[in-house]
């Protein structure tokens, strides 16, 4: 005879197993999203020419804090923004936007002999460096099927990567070419491909 308080145990452990169940087999799973760099250099830009050799480097790239989290961020008509947990970045939004920055300008800036590293303070001391980039996203999101805003200021710095030479500011609209989340990936790509050229265009007027 199986006692009472078994008999009493039994059914509430089952509900708790497949209460759980149920909760494991309804939870989607997290979708992955990187950015990618501009498809194909553009024409060389017409500028100042630069010395064989000469180094420009690109950093810090700042963005903040609201933006540089792990979900991807959408925001509405209005003033709200909004989390999407399972869809997700791939790594660090700012090491995104870094490095498609880095690459989208070292093809900008291939033709006129330039080459396009990456700024930090341990290299600023052993590279001789033409110019320093500074780059600070202010706005970088947009509504699921609609436009996306990329504002972004952006500062050159003399050989020392302290004196400042210029400051620019880019806004960029970029309709997203569906609804989805890859749609709207891929208009972020394309504003940063604007911002992009946007800088090459300073550093060559230099």
């Amino acid at each position: 005879m199986i006692p009472y308080a078994f008999r009493r145990t039994v059914p509430v452990f089952l509900s708790v197993v497949l209460a759980f169940a149920a909760g494991c087999a309804g939870t989607a799973p997290s979708k992955f999203y990187t950015l990618t760099p501009m498809k194909g250099p553009d024409p060389p830009g017409k500028g100042v020419a630069a010395e064989e050799g000469c180094f420009i480097a690109v950093g810090p790239v700042i963005l903040p804090d609201y933006l540089d989290r792990p979900q991807i961020l959408t925001r509405s008509e209005g003033n709200e923004v909004r989390l999407h947990e399972t869809e997700r970045w791939a790594g660090s939004l700012e090491g995104d936007v870094s490095r498609v920055l880095l690459e989208n300008l070292s093809e900008l800036l291939a033709g006129n002999r330039i080459t396009v590293v990456r700024w930090s303070p341990a290299t600023q001391p052993q590279v001789a460096f033409r110019n320093r980039v500074g780059v600070e996203i202010l706005r970088f999101e947009g509504p699921l099927g609609g436009t996306v805003e990329l504002k972004a200021r952006y500062t050159l710095y003399g050989a020392d990567g302290r004196k400042v030479l210029a400051v620019g500011e880019s806004t960029v609209r970029e309709p997203a070419g569906g609804p989805g989340y890859e749609a709207l990936v891929a208009a972020m790509s394309k504003a940063l491909a604007t911002l992009s050229r946007d800088i090459a265009a300073a550093l060559l007027a230099r």
